[in-house]
């Protein structure tokens, strides 16, 4: 993809910058600031190049010398939204595409992702492009891939992950086994621009605990799974993953034996094992102890269940809401992620550009099948999925010296989560993007 490329492209991009005012202040505003407090209002927020550097009620401050103001009388603001998972390789044919596409999540309310698996040659070109802001769009963060090489031998997406490669063994598409140099391994895959190491299939759990041992020494994150086969979800937890992801796959935790074979992830025995059988609520009791966070992912089994019901289990869509619902209840970081490109899907099976992006979607089932109040959802796509990211110490939360990332809307989300979606503008790192560009 990236040959296609071209000079005049190129210098298209870097036009698209808008310089940050120096100083901006936003007066008036009701906050939802990300951490799960309840919502202020009459707040005001300055903003100072792209930081936040403070919050305070009404007018108890005076202005800052020659700052932009903007009032907010009747807005809500909350942080820039995350999607914790998504998956952005080969979804546009071209970089042109990419740039609308990127631009409609942008405008859609979501300032970051985090990308869970793909051409990390395409991945670190557009990250390279949207996290210095060259390119209008949400900042990207991505992972390397490290599997069984059974799944590398069965899978015929890591062939189109890592074209011109041989299969199992591009530093970010690899198979291991026991005999793998994981030093020199992670380094290559860190090496890529990844900032985590997914864990996807097909491991032990001895495996699982060494690849996460040396990836957290190499300063890598560790993102899972849920289920590795034959590896389980208490594997994962124990050797110190620092997410799992799909609630649906945590059902393996109380199954008599899990397969070696991912390939049956989807088909658990939802039908029999309760989601608050004893093996899994001492699960999510120990995802609490460790901090572990659950990135659910409802709305794409959901979508799966309503439209290739053959390739799931019987019964999964309510065993996730219920299984999340008690990773809630019991006090597991949960973190919103979608599962898909990050917009939902046009008739023609590309991106629906005109469309929001699907992390609405995802939050709104958090509030109506999970048990979430809306503020817990809005902080389930911000702080937790910040945290999903590694990123909770410069994101997430309206908060002085975080990164000035916020959704400004017209209607209260506190009230009905479907507010989200009506938004006034965007500010991702203090630069304010609005949709009529």
């Amino acid at each position: 993809m990236l040959r296609r490329l071209t000079f005049t492209v190129l210098l298209v991009f870097s036009s698209v910058t808008t310089a940050a005012a120096e100083s901006l202040l936003l007066t008036h505003a009701t906050v939802i600031d990300g951490t799960g407090a309840p919502s202020r209002s009459d707040m005001s927020i300055v903003i100072d190049g792209n930081r936040i550097q403070s919050i305070y009620p009404g007018a108890a401050q005076p202005p800052p010398k020659g700052a932009s103001v903007m009032d907010l009388r009747g807005r809500y603001v909350i942080p820039g939204l995350i999607d914790a998972h998504v998956h952005m390789s080969d979804v546009e044919p071209d970089m042109a595409h990419y740039q609308l596409f990127l631009r409609a999540l942008l405008d859609g309310g979501v300032a970051a992702v985090r990308d869970m698996a793909g051409n990390a040659r395409q991945l670190g070109y557009l990250a390279q492009q949207t996290n210095s802001d060259s390119l209008a769009g949400p900042d990207i963060f991505y992972s390397a891939l490290m599997a069984g090489p059974s799944f590398f031998a069965n899978d015929h997406r890591v062939a189109a992950a890592a074209p011109g490669v041989a299969v199992g063994t591009a530093p970010w598409m690899h198979a291991v086994d026991a005999d793998t140099d994981l030093v020199l391994l992670l380094a290559q895959a860190k090496g890529t621009g990844a900032t985590g190491i997914k864990i996807y299939a097909n491991l032990p759990a001895p495996l699982v605990q060494a690849i996460t041992q040396e990836a957290h020494r190499q300063g890598l994150q560790v993102w899972t799974h849920a289920t590795i086969f034959p590896a389980r979800p208490s594997d994962a937890v124990a050797a110190g993953a620092d997410t799992l992801s799909h609630s649906a796959y945590l059902v393996w935790e109380a199954a008599a034996k899990v397969p070696d074979d991912y390939g049956l992830r989807a088909k658990g025995d939802f039908a029999h094992v309760r989601p608050d059988a004893p093996a899994i609520i001492a699960l999510l009791d120990n995802m609490k102890a460790h901090g572990t966070i659950l990135d659910a992912t409802l709305d794409v089994f959901r979508a799966q269940a309503e439209h290739r019901p053959d390739s799931v289990g019987a019964g999964i869509v309510p065993w996730s809401y219920a299984v999340t619902r008690l990773a809630h209840e019991r006090g597991v970081p949960v973190a919103a992620g979608t599962d898909s490109a990050g917009l939902p899907d046009a008739a023609d099976g590309n991106p629906d550009l005109h469309a929001l992006p699907g992390i609405h979607a995802e939050m709104a089932l958090l509030v109506e099948h999970a048990g979430f109040t809306p503020i817990e959802a809005i902080r389930a796509a911000t702080l937790v999925s910040a945290g999903a990211l590694g990123q909770q110490t410069t994101r997430g939360t309206i908060a002085p010296g975080k990164r000035a990332d916020m959704v400004v809307l017209t209607a209260d989300p506190a009230k009905d989560i479907h507010n989200t979606t009506k938004i006034d503008f965007v500010i991702k790192n203090g630069k304010v993007f609005r949709r009529d560009h």
